[in-house]
């Protein structure tokens, strides 16, 4: 019988001093897969992701063989939605390329942003407080306090990441951070002796939206051409969903805001507490716009987009909930998390 292993990310937003944690597994012989250094390499070497590449942005892509990064970086900046469909064909190859190496570390700056976080049993942040990480990036990259800020303000908060995240190691320059990798290191054995690595898998589910069916659907199981799902209602009727459907899975969801788009997750997460883990309280069937918008942006989305979202957005989203809150379903930071193969076109694309 082999060894059970975890795979563990490393996480933390810019100036944290992830890379530097890194530093110090590797001294102890332990390989950290770069997510970063992949990406590169990937859009650099990987053919399929250079016709891919090429498809989107154009032949000027590659120039003699080689990627030409100003083509790809005045693509992505030409809007949100260009960044994204770049960033939906990376992530994708990074993932697959991190899975088939074999190695247990991954580091990534975006470990919930990109959807990795799916692939990995337990997750580390690192933290430092918000002065001393501008001071860092400041002095690393040469570059102003205010396009520090700028950088920082572009992702995930250190809060929000620590939420989400198992372990903290905190890297503010007074705490010992070789003595806290040996701590973080000695609670990893312990999970792998105590065969505790599937507690957090066994709590996700795979909660899935079908357009043009009503309600919501959890995934049962999947077949080569098809996906079985059963409705979370009343009659908890077993059905089959095919390549022709729009499956979106729930943990694929996210909602404007005047920032960066955030998580239909951690919106979920929001309503609860508001509500005190009980249904909506407002009819939001009947309810006037005012009245819903008023509602969502009082504790739940304070800074949702008012023009991208519409009411009928805020509708479902409630719609939901309910439907969640009645079966039992509260936890949805741990227990709404898509497993990979959910959406049924990307599983017929890869078996062709």
């Amino acid at each position: 019988m082999t060894e059970p292993t975890l795979r563990i990310a490393i996480t933390g937003g810019i100036g944290s001093g992830k890379s530097f944690v890194c530093q110090l597994l590797r001294q102890r012989g332990i390989e950290v897969y770069d997510c970063d250094a992949a990406a590169k390499r990937l859009m650099r070497q990987s053919e399929p992701l250079r016709r891919q590449l090429t498809q989107l942005i154009g032949p000027d892509t590659y120039r003699d063989g080689q990627l030409n990064k100003a083509a790809v970086a005045a693509f992505m900046m030409q809007s949100e939605e260009c960044t994204q469909a770049v960033n939906r064909l990376v992530h994708p190859a990074v993932f697959e390329d991190f899975l088939g190496s074999g190695l247990q570390w991954v580091e990534s700056a975006i470990l919930f942003e990109s959807g990795l976080f799916r692939y990995v049993d337990r997750a580390v942040c690192v933290t430092a407080p918000q002065e001393v990480r501008i001071q860092r990036v400041m002095e690393r990259d040469g570059i102003s306090r205010e396009k520090t800020l700028e950088w920082m303000n572009k992702q995930m908060s250190q809060q929000e990441v620590l939420r989400r995240c198992d372990f903290e190691i905190r890297n503010d320059g007074s705490e010992d951070l070789n003595l806290q990798v040996e701590r973080l290191l000695d609670e990893i054995r312990k999970i792998i002796q105590n065969n505790n690595i599937t507690t957090k898998k066994k709590m996700q589910l795979t909660i899935l939206s079908i357009a043009g069916k009503p309600g919501l659907y959890k995934l049962i199981s999947r077949g080569k051409a098809n996906l079985i799902v059963e409705a979370l209602d009343a009659t908890h009727k077993r059905m089959p969903a095919f390549a022709t459907d729009r499956v979106t899975s729930l943990a694929d969801i996210a909602m404007y805001t005047d920032a960066e788009d955030v998580p239909l997750m951690t919106i979920l997460a929001a309503l609860r507490d508001k509500e005190e883990g009980k249904p909506v309280s407002i009819n939001y069937k009947k309810a006037s716009s005012k009245e819903l918008r008023d509602y969502f942006a009082d504790g739940v989305l304070p800074s949702f987009d008012q023009d991208r979202v519409h009411d009928s957005d805020i509708r479902k989203l409630f719609q939901w909930y309910d439907i969640l809150i009645k079966n039992d379903i509260t936890n949805f930071e741990e227990q709404l998390s898509p497993t990979e193969g959910d959406n049924v076109d990307d599983r017929t694309k890869e078996e062709e």
